[in-house]
């Protein structure tokens, strides 16, 4: 299995032996193992006796199940190392047997095979003993060779290794040179997984349980029967289906989450720039309510007289401080009134910026000093003779003058 694969696996499995006895009765030992990371523990064991239905009664119904098969009606011959088995080649190996009333399973180690047969009807039966109780066994095996994946585990001295009655010769590289049952042969020391203690009789089931949960790193030691085969394969569809699902969702997730904080951070941005244009529109509408008012106050101003905020009286002194010696100024205006007709209505409005002088003099050089006086104020933007003339009333001469500032 690809990286992928190892993620949609399993993380905990059941391993079950089904050891046949003699008396037709039936030996049950059930182990069950999990993976968290990189640690492997077992979980649960336990062994019980009795028919077949009793026993697969007490394999839980959440775990995926590996079977491993031994004792009576299991038969195991060593050959030399056959990659297939044929018909020829069984009917070498066992000259009396119908080959097609038997599974086969080839285990090799090294230079040697290791060829163990099994009747039919007897796995038939345990496979449709498990239908029946909702349990699809995913792989299974005959005899011991599934400890094969364990041996390094155990905690074994010297080339022969003893539990339950199974007796195996390793090589000094570890290839298995020889294998036979004996129902005597007893582990000559307690049996420990690492450094954890376990019951010899739990070894095959402990194994087969090993090589279901990490089927995707091992080169599984199984019985090729199409009904074990189709379990497998409709388990390994329903993972990557729900590896896929869980994968597509997981994605869904991860998007909606990106677009709930997007939404978010755009939502926050959008209420600041609402306030914001909020703030400016009131900026906005008091700032033109401001500018009405004072264009509303300027009218008003500017209808009673008032011009820029310069003093009447400022005025009155700057103009009487520009009067040359001759020189009597009989009216002073500032910011006169101006009669206009508009739509046959007199309306009376000012001249703003404006001021008129009246007066007499007997003396024209007093009035060009006048004149010249008031040019020389910055303050004043012109200067304006509006008329000279005699006197009816005396001597003098009257003149008019118009300022602006």
């Amino acid at each position: 299995m690809s990286s992928l694969g190892i993620s949609q696996w399993l993380n905990s499995a059941a391993g079950l032996e089904l050891h046949l006895l003699q008396n037709g009765s039936i030996s049950g030992r059930l182990c069950t193992i999990s993976i968290q990371k990189n640690s492997l523990s077992i979980d649960a064991k336990s062994e019980f006796t009795g028919s077949l239905e009793e026993i697969l009664k007490k394999v839980p119904k959440d775990k995926q199940v590996s079977i491993s098969l031994s004792g009576k009606g299991i038969l195991t011959k060593k050959s030399e190392k056959e990659e297939d088995i044929t018909e020829d080649k069984l009917l070498r190996l066992y000259p009396n047997i119908d080959p097609t009333q038997f599974y086969i399973q080839n285990f090799i180690s090294g230079e040697f095979s290791f060829v163990s047969i099994v009747r039919k009807e007897v796995l038939d039966e345990i496979i449709r003993a498990c239908k029946k109780e909702g349990i699809s066994p995913l792989l299974i095996n005959l005899g011991a060779f599934a400890s094969s994946h364990i041996l390094k585990q155990l905690n074994s001295y010297g080339n022969e290794l003893k539990f339950d009655g199974h007796v195996i010769s390793l090589s000094e590289t570890g290839e298995w040179q020889d294998y036979k049952y004996s129902a005597s042969s007893r582990a000559e020391f307690p049996v420990k997984i690492g450094i954890e203690p376990i019951g010899e009789q739990y070894l095959l089931a402990y194994a087969a349980a090993f090589q279901l949960v990490l089927y995707y790193k091992l080169d599984a030691v199984e019985m090729p029967v199409d009904a074990i085969q189709h379990n497998l394969s409709d388990f390994e569809q329903k993972q990557k289906f729900n590896f896929r699902l869980g994968t597509i969702l997981a994605v869904f997730f991860v998007l909606l989450l990106i677009n709930f904080l997007l939404f978010s951070y755009c939502d926050s941005k959008n209420n600041v720039l609402l306030a914001e244009v909020s703030q400016s529109t009131a900026s906005v509408e008091t700032l033109q309510q401001t500018e009405k008012s004072i264009e509303e106050n300027e009218k008003l101003l500017k209808g009673i007289g008032w011009y820029k905020g310069i003093s009447h009286a400022w005025l009155a002194d700057q103009l009487g401080q520009s009067l040359p010696p001759g020189i009597r100024l009989k009216e002073i205006s500032i910011n006169p009134l101006n009669p206009i007709e508009s739509n046959r209505q007199r309306k009376e409005i000012h001249k703003i910026g404006t001021i008129e002088l009246v007066g007499e003099t007997s003396n024209l050089d007093a009035v060009n000093e006048l004149i010249y006086r008031l040019k020389s104020k910055s303050w004043l933007k012109r200067v304006n003779l509006d008329n000279f003339s005699p006197s009816p009333e005396n001597d003098q001469q009257n003149f008019a003058i118009t300022l602006n500032f």
